[in-house]
């Protein structure tokens, strides 16, 4: 029977330190156990001592990447006007999506989970994206000069979630249409924060966001 290794703290970190890069490349798929152990210098059956199977591990990997982003940014405590509350969501988004670990490997697995969905997926979304997507909701109502339909609210959020993200997806496209220089001093997070912010204020307070939807009822030009 092949020797497992002894329970310790150090070989479980050693897999997670191994795991996540390896997953951040090749995919939940195409990654195995045995290169994830080899590279941990660990035996095999340490995977399933520690985690169960690959998918466990894989799941911890996840749920660690998760952990250090909410104790890096904390979910905000919301308080004062609704300007204010959503400036604070805005920008802790963009500072979790943003954010950048040494090596990269966080950010890439992260985008590959979005882009191809594993079993971690529903409980990222439930447990690490609903959170701040409901509450992001609520503010646009209390911002809103009309009552919001729930599929209105809906779609208000995830257009202010689609702006945070453009930036994560599109850096490389910012990276060559807008200067170095530039970027370095005016894309900061705070700043981008603020723009997304007023943009989104701007729609809802000059009425022009309701004033399109009701004449595009009326008239509709295509299905």
């Amino acid at each position: 029977m092949a020797e497992i290794n002894p329970p310790d703290d150090d070989t479980r970190q050693r897999l997670l330190d191994a795991a996540g890069p390896i997953f951040a490349r090749r995919g939940f798929d195409k990654a195995t156990v045995r290169e994830i152990c080899a590279d941990a210098g660990v035996n095999i059956a340490s995977v399933g001592y520690y985690f169960g199977d690959k998918l466990g591990l894989y799941l911890a990997v996840v749920r660690l990447i998760r952990s250090r982003r909410e104790q890096a940014f904390p979910m905000p405590v919301l308080a004062g006007p609704p300007e204010e509350r959503l400036l604070v969501q805005v920008h802790t988004m963009l500072r979790r999506m943003l954010a950048c670990d040494d090596s990269g490997w966080e950010a890439q697995l992260m985008m590959r989970e979005m882009h191809q969905p594993t079993a971690a997926f529903r409980e990222m979304v439930e447990e690490y994206f609903r959170p701040l997507f409901e509450k992001l909701q609520a503010t646009l109502v209390d911002l809103s000069p009309q009552p919001l339909a729930v599929h209105q609210a809906e779609q208000l959020a995830l257009s202010v979630v689609g702006q945070c993200l453009y930036y994560r997806v599109g850096s490389e496209v910012i990276q060559q249409l807008i200067p170095a220089q530039r970027r370095e001093e005016e894309y900061s997070t705070a700043s981008l924060a603020r723009h997304i912010t007023a943009f989104t204020l701007a729609s809802l307070s000059s009425g022009a966001y309701f004033e399109y939807l009701q004449r595009s009822i009326e008239s509709p030009t295509h299905e």
